[in-house]
């Protein structure tokens, strides 16, 4: 291999190693927006059981006569 052949060789793995390291960039924006979108649900759910387990105890409560 002559210098020219290895600098054309540099030169692609150089534009190949900054396409991969925009690719990992774009995943990990993604992930954190996903993982921000998981969190938010999962707060959600929790809401929404804590409003079910409410109505549930005052339906209970009232039906036993606690109230």
């Amino acid at each position: 291999m002559t210098v020219k052949d290895n600098t054309i060789r540099i030169r692609n793995n150089e534009e190949d190693i900054e396409a991969l390291d925009k690719r990992v960039t774009k995943l990990e924006t993604d992930f954190n927006l996903m993982m921000g979108k998981l969190d938010i649900i999962i707060k959600m759910g929790r809401v929404m059981v804590g409003m079910i387990a409410a109505g549930l105890g005052l339906d209970l409560g009232i039906e036993g006569g606690m109230i």
